[in-house]
């Protein structure tokens, strides 16, 4: 348990049995933000990251959101005015220094993915801790908060389903969401998903209009060039895909909430980009 932003959170680690240090003795670290209303446990289950870790030598995170004081299911905050007595950017804060300080985590490789809630929380940590996010990988959730001027470029991949029926592709604010109670939700189903991504492309000064590839059947990666100090950024559209997370092993488990590609992994891919960069070089 560690206690931080006014909330006391679960958070389970993941250490591999063996790994091969940085000459400083420290690993690369993940830190996994689990959807709304799922666990750090179900979190791990659903993106499969433990066994990459082992094999690849890295730290992962998940830590578990508390309920606020409108909504009774566990959640990240995406704005603060929703629960006052609570503050998950300082919570974030305060876990990057446990896992540098208990876990000898590399301060310089410290990555941040998330799925659904824990994307949009993933985005907002790029809006106001760039400093301390090396690359960051959304899963079926993407917003650029008012206001956000991230302090450095952040290297990004998301994805998200043209079917989603949780967080809609295309706005237009009907999901199967609205109605839960949570004040200002409704709000961040209007916001068009890849218009999101392309404002923090523009916050990066990449060129304007992504190139486009086909990969496969059902996805299409848009890449964003020429952004500043060549930062990539990748938005990867899931033709046909549902609110799910891409590759999971427990695609027949996320049916009920769409269609799984496997065409890409969220996981193998979005760690194969993440780790490639780095604060300072470190």
């Amino acid at each position: 348990m560690l206690r931080g932003g006014g909330a006391t959170h679960a958070v389970s680690i993941f250490v591999p049995r063996v790994a091969t240090t940085s000459a400083s003795g420290t690993l690369p670290v993940v830190i996994n933000w689990p959807a709304l209303g799922l666990t750090g446990t179900q979190e791990a289950m659903v993106t499969d990251y433990d066994p990459l870790a082992q094999s690849q030598g890295f730290i992962v995170a998940y830590p578990t959101g508390v309920p606020s004081n409108d909504l009774s299911q566990d959640s990240w905050q995406l704005v603060n005015t929703y629960d006052p007595q609570r503050n998950d950017l300082a919570f974030a804060n305060r876990l990057i220094d446990t896992l540098i300080a208990q876990w000898c985590a590399n301060p310089a490789r410290v990555y941040s993915t998330g799925y659904s809630n824990g994307a949009f929380f993933t985005a907002r940590l790029v809006c106001q801790l760039a400093d301390r996010i090396a690359a960051a990988v959304m899963v079926a959730g993407v917003y650029h908060p008012a206001g956000c001027t991230p302090a450095r470029p952040v290297p990004m991949y998301a994805y998200h389903g043209t079917a989603d029926a949780s967080i809609p592709y295309n706005g237009g604010g009907k999901s199967i969401l609205v109605g839960s109670g949570w004040p200002g939700i409704k709000g961040f189903f209007n916001d068009v998903i890849p218009d999101e991504f392309a404002k923090f492309a523009a916050d990066f000064k990449c060129d304007p209009g992504p190139l486009s590839t086909r990969i496969g059947s059902d996805v299409i990666r848009y890449e964003y060039v020429g952004c500043e100090h060549g930062v990539p950024m990748s938005f990867f559209e899931i033709v046909g895909g549902g609110h799910t997370w891409p590759g999971s092993p427990l695609a027949s488990v996320l049916a009920p909430f769409g269609h799984t590609t496997n065409t890409v992994n969220a996981t193998t891919d979005g760690w194969a980009f993440m780790k490639s960069h780095s604060l300072g070089g470190g």
